[in-house]
């Protein structure tokens, strides 16, 4: 996987390797960062929910609230395309991320190939 990190979103390069009669595939995938600013206030609040909780079960829900998952978004490109092997979809991949310049705010990345 090729790594390019945009406008505090990561993006990323991948390719999927052949399943049956499905040919190998391009996708683009962008996650948001997480800010590091707002992480020393999370961990405060968390060790105070820690620190008040009662039980295992309080503590388990509140380290799920504190530490919510990135957002992902996956972006097939190249649909029209019918690569012959896993490196050819990976190596179109990657000259795609290359020529990524820009993430919007909903983690589209522009230009989006095909």
């Amino acid at each position: 996987m090729s790594e390019k990190i945009i406008n505090g979103f990561s993006v990323v390069a991948y390719a999927t390797q052949p399943e049956g009669r499905i040919p190998p595939r391009a996708f683009l995938e962008t996650r948001r960062l997480a800010v590091k600013a707002a992480a020393p206030a999370k961990t405060a609040a968390t060790a105070t929910t820690a620190a008040t909780a009662t039980s295992a079960e309080d503590v388990d829900i509140a380290a799920e609230q504190a530490a919510p998952e990135p957002e992902s978004l996956a972006f097939e490109i190249f649909v029209s395309r019918r690569f012959r092997s896993t490196i050819e979809a990976m190596s179109a991949a990657r000259n795609a991320l290359d020529r990524v310049k820009s993430v919007d705010a909903d983690g589209v990345p522009d230009p989006l190939p095909e």
